[in-house]
């Protein structure tokens, strides 16, 4: 009788992560971006003057690598009420309502950020500051 294979799917290596970012300029953008704070979808989507489909594009492949995830926290009722596009999940065992909105970057996604993706734009504004000294 054959084993079953019980062993959850390995995480994708560290490179691949980078590759599935670096697959579209937008997408580095996007997470340098979420690097500054949590935001909505569609703020971002005015900020890069992308439509909607083409973001959620975006936001599906960083998500699926792992990268960026839906924001979550815990807030009393009157916020609830001045805040618009967030989702109610449900009571925490203090009362506080718990509600997703936007998009922030996992732990993986920050390491990114900050290896790979700073650094570059870092290399390009220093090149950009020699051309105009020159």
């Amino acid at each position: 009788m054959a084993k079953k294979n019980n062993k959850k799917k390995k995480k994708k290596p560290i490179f691949e992560k980078v590759g599935l970012v670096f697959r579209s300029p937008i997408r580095a953008d996007i997470m340098r971006e979420l690097s500054q704070n949590v935001q909505r979808p569609q703020e971002i989507s005015t900020k890069f003057d992308i439509s909607k489909q083409n973001l959620n594009y975006h936001l599906n492949a960083l998500k699926k690598g792992g990268l960026i995830k839906t924001h979550t926290e815990e807030i009393e009722e009157p916020e609830m009420q001045s805040q618009r596009g967030i989702r109610f999940d449900g009571r925490s065992e203090t009362g506080k309502l718990q509600v997703s909105y936007g998009v922030e970057l996992t732990k993986n996604g920050k390491n990114i950020v900050n290896n790979f993706i700073d650094p570059l734009y870092e290399e390009d504004k220093n090149k950009n500051n020699k051309k105009e000294d020159e």
